[in-house]
């Protein structure tokens, strides 16, 4: 389970599998159709950039994917 920096809220798990595929953290893109806001999904990537101390051009490249991963 993860969850959002600071907080003890979790990240949606369909979120999180598609936001670690557009961070290049997992080879295995998601197939699952969930969807969410655009602010949710800069927060999730932004999660994730902190945890795993990747650069701002990775965390906008990951946020550039919105479209593609999400709609």
């Amino acid at each position: 389970m993860d969850y959002f920096k600071d907080t003890k809220t979790q990240i949606s798990p369909c979120i999180a599998a598609k936001a670690k595929y557009a961070l290049k953290l997992s080879n295995k893109k998601s197939n699952n159709l969930k969807k969410c806001t655009y602010e949710y999904w800069c927060k999730v990537i932004d999660t994730f950039i902190s945890q795993n101390s990747l650069s701002n051009e990775v965390s906008q490249n990951a946020k550039n994917q919105f479209k593609n991963l999400i709609n």
